[in-house]
């Protein structure tokens, strides 16, 4: 069943009274960030950022959590990971988070990114979840390949125990186009949310599209493009996806 609460949003409409710094502020350190988180932040994160081996974790995982308040102690974060927005990430115990991350939590949900305790994102996926009330939640002993983008500009739900292999984009919103006089880029962007069930494995390369619920336990193979939702155990492949056979 495609999710129809559909939300519609012109960002330039939205933040049309901000200025070149405001937006800097909101876009790096969050809504309603002073010029002491600025500070701290920035010096925090240009200090720790890069520094590689044992150090460098060593003081991540004992500086992040004393300022970014929802960043579990035992969570691991490897170097140059982008952290735009970072009280408003969510890492639990165990998480481990890959060299060369992007974790973009730009919305003004408190938990913009939210990944629970177990998963693994690995190494240059992009994790983004998108202006204004966006948000992406991961589940427990999750895995997110390299390479993989997820847009939760709509929210985007991945249950526990799910596998996305690499280079994989699931997109939770999309361009408004109707209007043939105005130039796509100017007519904002609509955004109807996706879920992904509890132990699902989605193949690399795979597009997931705004709209589309994923059951449990289901299978998406390879490269497939996914338009309308799936249901519990079902096994799909194709462009656009269609049933291969069911698991259960």
């Amino acid at each position: 069943m495609i999710n129809n609460n559909e939300k519609k949003y012109d960002l330039k409409e939205i933040y049309s009274d901000e200025t070149p710094f405001k937006r800097y502020m909101r876009l790096t350190i969050g809504e309603g960030a002073t010029l002491r988180d600025l500070f701290l932040t920035e010096t925090l994160l240009g200090t720790c950022s890069g520094l590689p081996g044992i150090i460098g974790l060593g003081m991540r995982n004992k500086l992040y959590p004393f300022l970014f308040r929802h960043v579990s102690r035992d969570a691991v974060i490897g170097k140059h990971v982008t952290l735009r927005c970072p009280k408003q990430i969510e890492l639990e115990s165990h998480v481990v988070i890959d060299d060369f991350v992007q974790l973009i939590a730009t919305s003004n949900n408190e938990k913009a990114i939210s990944i629970g305790e177990g998963s693994f994102v690995r190494s240059f996926a992009m994790i983004n979840s998108g202006p204004p009330e966006g948000y992406v939640s991961i589940g427990k002993n999750s895995s997110i390949g390299q390479g993989v983008l997820l847009y939760g500009n709509g929210g985007l739900t991945i249950g526990d125990h799910v596998m996305i292999a690499g280079q994989t984009a699931i997109i939770a919103s999309s361009h408004i186009f109707a209007n043939k006089e105005i130039p796509m880029i100017a007519q904002g962007y609509s955004a109807k949310g996706i879920t992904i069930g509890d132990n699902v494995w989605v193949g690399a390369g795979v597009k997931i599209l705004d709209g589309v619920s994923i059951g449990s336990g289901a299978i998406i193979g390879a490269n497939a493009v996914v338009n309308r939702s799936v249901t519990a155990g079902q096994h799909v492949g194709g462009i656009p996806a269609i049933p291969l056979n069911t698991r259960y």
